[in-house]
């Protein structure tokens, strides 16, 4: 199992929602990894901002949200691969060379949260 992550810094979209690319923001923000196992909480916490980020763009009709991709080469997609790589579809969602489609990157997260709680 890996490790948790977190994001060292977090500011506001550059631009107005109606240019919003949740795939480049997320592409552009620093992950870490901290010295804790990842757990159901954590997998909870970084697709609700992945949605979050999915929202801004559709209720900004962005423009650039269509074509949204999460590059191979950022944190981010690291970070998600190292939360949600074991799940059932990781491998069908990442066959992109360039990396991850953001629509299908929020479809593909619906399946893994809200975690199971217990009684």
């Amino acid at each position: 199992m890996g490790r948790s992550v977190k994001i060292r810094s977090l500011a506001a979209p550059p631009t107005t929602l109606s240019d919003f690319d949740p795939g480049e923001y997320l592409s552009g923000l620093e992950f870490y990894e901290t010295d804790v196992e990842i757990t159901e909480q954590d997998r909870d916490a970084l697709a609700q901002f992945a949605h979050l980020l999915a929202f801004l763009a559709l209720q900004g009709r962005s423009t650039k949200w269509a074509d949204s991709t999460i590059r191979r080469d950022a944190l981010a997609y690291r970070a998600l691969e190292s939360h949600f790589g074991s799940h059932s579809g990781w491998d069908q969602l990442v066959q992109d060379e360039r990396g991850i489609n953001y629509r299908q990157l929020a479809s593909f997260l619906m399946g893994c949260y809200p975690p199971k709680r217990r009684p």
